[in-house]
């Protein structure tokens, strides 16, 4: 979808469901580019609920108030939808490993000086890293390492961190291999995730080499080994998991109809 040519042809294509004194519009768009907020941050839009008065051959546009509408990139969406139906538009957004909004709001509590406990409601501007809940505290530097890198380095469509493709793998079944100091020949450590795409379904392992100081990813099955990929750095990492893991569905916009129009 090309956002310049639907901006630069905007306000012809909506121009019946302008009010007649409107001054100006807005139109939010929702297509495989990151978005931002007005301080530059990446935010993930919410779902947008309206009535669709215009259709492109890339686009299908809603207006969801007086002067505001919302853009859908038609490749991307599940369906295209009727001139008048009412929709309810989804597009991604990324979440914890508790299938939350990264950008949900959240409780916080403390207690004061006199012992009263005080609760406020925290929202965070652009979201948060989405922690990866392993089942203990690893006492392996290594793994602590590891699991830093998972949360914060970003996947090639620079929209996401590795840890927000294994959520959109459906990531489970965490486990660890936590070594004592003179075990990590004999035992490397390892992150290891149970995952579910249409590319690969099984676990999927990040083991750490000592010996190269560089990684192992291993693919399994059913206990085998079926992909070994061995001195994986850092930097290659995200886009190794992506190739062998994320079969892109995460870009999918839901349309669902609420209201046809006849």
């Amino acid at each position: 979808m090309n956002r310049e040519t639907l901006r630069a042809g905007l306000t012809t294509l909506v121009a019946a469901a302008i009010p007649k004194n409107a001054r100006q519009i807005s139109c939010a768009y929702f297509d495989d580019q990151p978005q931002r907020n007005a301080f530059g941050l990446r935010v993930d839009p919410r779902p947008a609920e309206g009535r669709v008065v215009a259709i492109t051959d890339e686009a299908f546009i809603i207006k969801t108030a007086r002067t505001s509408f919302v853009a859908v990139d038609r490749v991307l969406a599940t369906r295209c939808p009727s001139m008048g139906d009412k929709v309810r538009v989804t597009p991604y957004c990324r979440r914890d490993f508790f299938g939350e909004r990264l950008d949900a709001p959240r409780q916080e509590s403390w207690s004061g000086s006199d012992g009263q406990v005080h609760t406020m409601t925290v929202l965070t501007l652009g979201g948060k890293t989405a922690c990866i809940p392993l089942p203990v505290t690893p006492t392996c530097p290594y793994l602590s390492d590891l699991k830093e890198q998972l949360e914060n380095l970003p996947t090639p469509d620079g929209r996401r961190t590795i840890a927000n493709m294994l959520v959109d793998a459906n990531a489970h079944a965490i486990a660890l291999v936590d070594p004592e100091d003179e075990m990590l020949f004999e035992t490397p450590p390892e992150i290891s995730f149970t995952v579910t795409t249409q590319k690969f379904a099984g676990r999927v392992a990040v083991v750490y080499d000592r010996g190269d100081d560089l990684y192992v990813v291993e693919l399994r099955q059913g206990g085998t080994v079926v992909t070994r990929i061995e001195e994986v750095d850092f930097m290659s990492l995200a886009a190794l998991l992506m190739d062998l893991i994320d079969d892109g569905r995460w870009r999918r916009i839901e349309v669902e109809i609420l209201q046809a129009s006849h």
